[in-house]
């Protein structure tokens, strides 16, 4: 293999030049020959890989070992290397998940992207010839993992499409993390009621709350069900405790204090030792007892991790070393100590061998889908997760919901960082807007900064940002150095910024109104901000206090919002589902013993179908008419 990148033809003028020479690892090569073919129109033969032979190198480098410098191993289990010589194109990893990086790279660089979840999101760009020049090595930012995933689940369809999402922006990582909260191999009824001595003694009671972390029943068991999960092959086996307070405060575990006086903070007990230390009862005995099942389950099954949240009393970290094969999570909320979140990742760093973070994009009950997108505007996410890597971070596992029209842009951009912090955040910024909405970009990138602030303004020399009555105007080198606070310029949900969004995605649908591709983007946006104004209707049903205008205006947000359970624009599954009522909290006496709301899958409670172009035309002058928009295109 050379040193310096030359250029290969992989399809001239729908000739195919080059042969597909697959490796071990099937997939992506098929993946590969798929999208190649879609974009010249032919597809590249297979053929067979030995010495001599010249096309495209996909898989392993082990698979070809007469090629020279392909000792891949620094690359680890996800890098991979992309390079062209001139006569032959390698797409070589040292272990299979690289390989799929490597196609992936290869054909983002050829135009195709991978915006949202879904095939309207997809854009494979034509051409009859297929060359160029390749020499880039790469490494993910976060080697371990990087996760976004829906609270509340989805539905199958969609899942298929986020799992295909997620492949194409080469998130994922080398180890399953698996850390939930988990009851350690005990049973909390059964048990407690021949061992309470096993479980925490909470104001002077034992309660089945949580386990004692000090007794070493407790322990043995928590061993037991380690052992017998790693055995099974799990590659991860979390020891996070059950979710909530009420740890034990006997005084096996008080010894941590060694003679200090406790003092209660932040719903658990801290003391400072004759050492000077601070110490938490919570994170000293439960790290303390994770140390041990750790050390019995690497004395069998070495390549096993024990994970573990640094959460609520166990925010706090330990006063001792971790063992080496113990993953932690600390997460970005719910925090019980004193130090910041900056104190308390280097600490942990210099505990733990490994550590990562449990973040929030989207979670449904504190944002229900309306549009701010919080902390996903891009200065402040690239900022984010900068920091995150700084501080030794090798993992981000975020939760998110399955709506891609408030959030979607944010969970594309959190992908690329994910990758590769130091991306070029204004670039990705302006190649959606072109790519994805093509004649309506600059309406579209008006619409997002709205939303997003000011760091999503990208335009040149100078963008401005339309809200209901106020022009920012915004410097588009300040939006580049990402120097603004994007939170300033981004505004909150209202009929005039309702409006506003009506406004440009009826400029956006008339610019694109050629171009279908680009026009089913704009229609899916669309159809989120008409479930937006239903759910407008039912504010104005509920300050009129008419409970048949209020049950009516719930029946249309769940109706159409059901026919959008597939669309991936909200989070149907828990609108339709167990938070229904938390959605509609305040009209629960009016939804008492409704026929309508009884049962996921009944009544208003149904997975639906989207509407079709005219019908959502229909919707739309319906809408606009009643926000006073006048006759739209």
């Amino acid at each position: 293999m050379g040193l310096a990148a030359r250029p290969v033809t992989l399809v001239d003028q729908g000739v195919p030049r080059m042969t597909l020479l697959p490796g071990s690892v099937p997939e992506p090569v098929a993946e590969l020959q798929r999208y190649l073919e879609r974009i010249s129109g032919t597809q590249l033969p297979l053929g067979k890989p030995q010495p001599g032979a010249r096309g495209v190198f996909v898989g392993l480098a082990s698979d070809f070992p007469w090629l020279a410098r392909t000792d891949l191993a620094h690359l680890g289990g996800e890098g991979f290397l992309l390079r062209s010589d001139g006569t032959n194109l390698f797409l070589l990893a040292h272990e299979a998940p690289g390989v799929q990086h490597a196609v992936t790279t290869l054909l983002q660089t050829l135009g195709c992207r991978w915006f949202f979840p879904g095939p309207t999101w997809e854009v494979v760009p034509r051409r009859p010839t297929v060359t160029g020049a390749w020499d880039q090595r790469g490494v993910p930012s976060f080697p371990m993992q990087r996760k976004i995933w829906y609270g509340f689940g989805t539905y199958r369809p969609c899942e298929q499409e986020f799992d295909a999402w997620q492949r194409h922006n080469r998130m994922g990582g080398p180890v399953a993390i698996s850390i939930g909260h988990t009851s350690h191999g005990l049973d909390f009824k059964a048990d407690f009621e021949q061992h309470p001595d096993w479980f925490a003694l909470v104001g002077g009671q034992r309660k089945p709350t949580k386990p004692c972390y000090s007794h070493p029943a407790v322990l043995e068991r928590a061993i037991r069900h380690a052992l017998a999960q790693a055995g099974r092959g799990a590659a991860m086996i979390s020891m996070t405790p059950p979710d909530g307070l009420g740890y034990c405060e006997c005084d096996r575990c008080f010894a941590v204090f060694q003679g200090a006086k406790p003092y209660a903070a932040h719903g658990t007990f801290f003391a400072k030792r004759p050492d000077g230390l601070v110490v938490n009862v919570t994170s000293e005995t439960l790290f303390h007892f994770i140390n041990q099942v750790a050390a019995a389950v690497a004395g069998k099954y070495p390549g096993t991790w024990i994970g573990c949240y640094a959460y609520s009393a166990y925010s706090h970290p330990p006063s001792f070393p971790l063992h080496p094969k113990v993953f932690v999570q600390t997460t970005t909320a719910f925090r019980r100590t004193d130090l910041t979140l900056d104190q308390q990742l280097d600490a942990w760093s210099a505990r733990a061998a490994q550590i990562g973070i449990r973040d929030y994009y989207s979670v449904y009950p504190w944002d229900w889908d309306y549009p701010s997108a919080g902390k996903l505007a891009p200065a402040a996410l690239q900022k984010e997760l900068q920091f995150f890597h700084r501080k030794g971070v090798t993992s981000v596992n975020a939760e998110a919901s399955n709506n891609w029209g408030p959030r979607g842009l944010g969970y594309y951009l959190a992908a690329q960082l994910l990758w590769d912090v130091n991306a070029d955040v204004p670039g990705l910024l302006r190649d959606f807007y072109r790519q994805a909405f093509g004649p309506a970009a600059g309406v579209m990138e008006r619409y997002y900064a709205r939303w997003y602030g000011l760091s999503a303004a990208v335009s040149t020399p100078e963008h401005r940002i339309m809200t209901s009555d106020t022009t920012h105007p915004v410097p588009s080198s300040a939006t580049a150095r990402g120097d603004l606070q994007p939170e300033q310029a981004a505004v909150a949900f209202s009929v005039d910024t309702l409006k506003a969004s009506f406004r440009d995605l009826d400029e956006a649908a008339w610019l694109v109104r050629d171009s279908p591709a680009c026009r089913a983007r704009v229609d899916q946006l669309r159809m989120y901000w008409h479930y937006l104004y239903l759910r407008h209707r039912l504010d104005q049903a509920a300050r009129s206090g008419n409970h048949e205008a209020i049950r009516e205006a719930i029946g249309a947000e769940l109706t159409f919002g059901g026919r959008l359970a597939h669309v991936n624009v909200i989070h149907t599954r828990p609108l339709l589902g167990k938070a229904l009522l938390r959605r509609f909290k305040k009209f629960e006496p009016l939804l008492a013993n409704l026929p309508e709301v009884q049962r996921e899958g009944q009544g208003w409670r149904q997975v639906g179908t989207p509407p079709s172009p005219a019908e959502l035309a229909r919707l739309w002058q319906l809408d606009t008419t009643a926000l006073g928009l006048g006759v739209m295109r």
